[in-house]
């Protein structure tokens, strides 16, 4: 019993620390984000991907990082596989970030791994 209790709290841990509120189907990102007038932040990774990895578990659940990504953005994260991946967002090389208004047009794009800071300042000039 202690045993299950200590895989349900680690469970509870891991899920409090998750980072940003990834929406589940990419037409409900589109959707909400011209409901919310907020821009999409698209992120294209893989589970294999070092750089992927590191964002997402030193970057991405930083304070001011997940904050700031879940009140100015509706975010959505593709797998380099996923055969829906839109046009514009198809290019080798992960991870990859996009930033759209509707889901289609990409006015920002950019690649690789990087420090929180570097990451803030990317996120802070593409909020529009």
């Amino acid at each position: 019993m202690i045993k299950l209790l200590g895989i349900l709290l680690i469970t509870f841990l891991s899920l409090n620390a998750a980072s940003f509120n990834w929406e589940k189907d990419y037409a409900t990102a589109v959707k909400k984000a011209k409901e919310q007038n907020k821009p999409i932040f698209v992120m294209v990774s893989s589970p294999t991907c070092p750089e992927c990895n590191y964002m997402k578990k030193h970057v991405f659940v930083k304070d001011e990082v997940k904050n700031f990504v879940n009140k100015n953005f509706i975010t959505y994260q593709f797998d380099i596989n996923d055969q829906d991946i839109p046009k514009q967002m198809q290019f080798w090389g992960i991870p990859r970030f996009y930033f759209t208004k509707d889901g289609e047009n990409v006015y920002k794009k950019a690649m690789g791994g990087m420090k929180e800071n570097k990451f803030i300042t990317l996120l802070k000039e593409n909020k529009k």
